[in-house]
């Protein structure tokens, strides 16, 4: 199953992920990673959403037992049901739509909202894997998701939070797309600018998929080392996760 669905979207998605450059939906020229300059200093950092599903679910609770939220919290609301789907073990199309359909319209009623915009991305990407039976919707949805977020980069290269949608969606990516050197990219900068101002668990998280990233990037030492290192965390929850990479390769 995992090479017939690769070998689908391999068909379908190849023209559209080049290496340099492409048109985005409305015809503006979108760049990738390699071509931002990220020399200032005014980084955005991440909203927060916790690490790990334990402390997403509370957060998730609280939030939505507030009778009036606001903009931040219902912004902070999306992320994480994003969050919490993506590493769930029980998806449907259907509850990904929902989350996509809300992401949309906060998007577009926030245009400026960077995160959001990769988030939405992100979202319609992931619906890729639900179209494998159909190729024209599969095109559609990872091209738009794919554009999107490398629109949010272009548009705030210093936004963190953007950063780590894309560059956590482009390492879930299968390494034929040629997607993984921007993942490095993206989450190597995370790591460097939130290095002094986040618990470990938030690096953990991002060394995971820099790992995965660097792997797909044809980079085994460095992925080895970062995956090596958290197998050695028995109180990150990313440990075992990393163990079970380890054994893979």
């Amino acid at each position: 199953m995992k090479l017939l669905m690769k070998l689908i979207l391999l068909s379908v998605m190849l023209a559209a992920c080049s290496e340099n450059n492409y048109a985005d939906i409305d015809g503006e020229l979108l760049f990738t990673a390699t071509s931002i300059d990220t020399n200032a200093s005014d980084y955005k950092t991440p909203t927060f959403i916790g690490v790990d599903d334990q402390v997403r679910q509370s957060l998730l609770r609280d939030l939505n037992a507030t009778e009036q939220a606001t903009k931040e919290q219902i912004r902070q609301r999306l992320l994480i049901e994003l969050a919490l789907f993506s590493s769930s073990t029980d998806q449907t199309l259907t509850e990904l739509e929902n989350i996509t359909v809300q992401l949309q319209q906060y998007s577009e009623a926030n245009t400026a909202d960077v995160e959001i915009m990769a988030a939405y991305g992100s979202a319609l990407s992931f619906q890729a894997i639900f179209y494998q039976h159909n190729l024209g919707k599969m095109n559609f949805v990872s091209r738009k998701g794919m554009r999107l977020m490398d629109r949010a980069i272009k548009q705030a290269p210093n936004n963190l939070g953007a950063r780590v949608l894309r560059g956590v969606s482009y390492a879930n990516m299968p390494d034929f797309l040629n997607r993984a050197q921007f993942a490095v990219t993206d989450l190597s900068l995370v790591k460097e600018q939130m290095a002094t101002q986040s618990d470990n668990t938030f690096i953990d998280f991002i060394n995971y998929y820099l790992a995965m990233a660097l792997a797909k990037n044809e980079q085994l030492q460095p992925a080895k080392q970062l995956w090596s290192s958290l197998s050695q965390q028995p109180d990150s929850p990313w440990a075992s996760k990393a163990t079970a990479r380890l054994k893979e390769i």
